[in-house]
């Protein structure tokens, strides 16, 4: 697998939509660092967007050099949730091949 970037959308396996509707929020806060006066720093390889039907979590590849515990994690949680997950080209790809992406 060749892929730039990791898309977990926010529909299961079976299509069902993931709950609680904030959860690219919760993550996407979950990995930013907090300074001394509570400013926030978000992870530069991590975004989120809305498709047409979802909420996704997009992460950089990069990021399982740069970090590869939170890069785990974000494959982790999407494989213990069956979040449908997409490469940048919007190509399927399973949670076996998320872990060894990039």
């Amino acid at each position: 697998m060749n892929a730039r970037a990791i898309v977990i959308h926010g529909k299961t396996a079976d299509g069902r939509t993931f709950r609680p509707s904030d959860w690219t929020e919760r993550l996407y806060y979950a990995v930013a660092s907090y300074g001394p006066h509570g400013q926030v720093t978000f992870n530069p390889f991590v975004t989120i967007k809305m498709t047409e039907d979802s909420r996704c979590v997009v992460i950089d590849t990069r990021l399982k050099e740069q970090d590869p515990i939170v890069f785990s994690f974000f494959t982790g949680f999407a494989r213990d949730n069956q979040l449908q997950m997409f490469d940048q080209d919007d190509r399927p790809i399973a949670a076996s091949e998320a872990r060894m992406a990039a």
